[in-house]
């Protein structure tokens, strides 16, 4: 008796787990865009034997994201890119407290890539519209060209190096079902950089300041 009961029981298993996994739809993937308000780029550098710190006033760029994780529940977990070129054609040098007569050839252009990992709390209801909220943490890998600022009337040369510094985020948004297993959302986001230092041989030592941006973008969402 147990002999015969068990072929059905066996079959029956088998067919259920993949009925079970087709009818979960708990993986997605986002991809979104939109604007970054970056903070102005600060650090110091020892000039000539005098100390000057420095302010580059930054530009608004846009911001591109994706996101693929996967949902436990209310909860989800998620890796995400991100880009932002964050752009300024303005320096300001003061030393001492006293402003310095300076210029920056080009202009600061600096890639920020990142690469995070947050988790998410979504609160549900019998709403389409649902608000979620989060934290992140991981890297981001900031890269610029070469340039020459003029301090005073002198020349110094800036290495543009490439850095990876730690990063940490938060993020408060909500999405919207508009069909089966795909959503819009619209987010705010905020990700601090930690600072760092560019040296090498034939270049001006710069310690920069740590920044941050925030971020307002919106995209899809899908459910697989």
């Amino acid at each position: 008796m147990k002999n015969s009961l068990l072929g059905p029981t066996l079959l029956i298993s088998s067919l259920a787990i993949p009925l079970t996994t087709e009818a979960s739809q708990d993986f997605y993937l986002s991809i979104g865009g939109g604007v970054a308000l970056p903070s102005d780029v600060e650090g110091d550098s020892n000039l000539g034997g005098t100390n000057y710190d420095a302010t580059f006033e930054t530009e608004k760029p846009g911001l591109f994201s994706v996101g693929f994780g996967k949902e436990f529940n209310d909860y989800r977990f998620e890796f995400n890119y991100s880009k932002a070129t964050v752009e300024s054609n303005k320096i300001i040098v003061t030393s001492g407290g006293t402003g310095v007569s300076a210029s920056m050839t080009p202009n600061l252009k600096s890639d920020v890539n990142s690469y995070m990992f947050y988790g998410y709390r979504d609160f549900t209801s019998d709403s389409k519209l649902t608000p979620y909220g989060g934290i992140g943490l991981g890297t981001a890998t900031l890269s610029a060209k070469n340039q020459t600022v003029t301090v005073a009337g002198a020349d110094y040369k800036l290495y543009g190096d490439e850095k990876t510094v730690f990063s940490w985020g938060l993020k408060g948004g909500a999405a919207y079902e508009i069909a089966e297993n795909t959503s819009i959302y619209s987010e705010a986001s905020y990700q601090n950089f930690s600072s760092y230092q560019i040296s090498r041989g034939g270049f001006a030592t710069v310690n920069y300041d740590k920044t941050h941006y925030i971020g307002i973008t919106a995209g899809l969402k899908f459910n697989f």
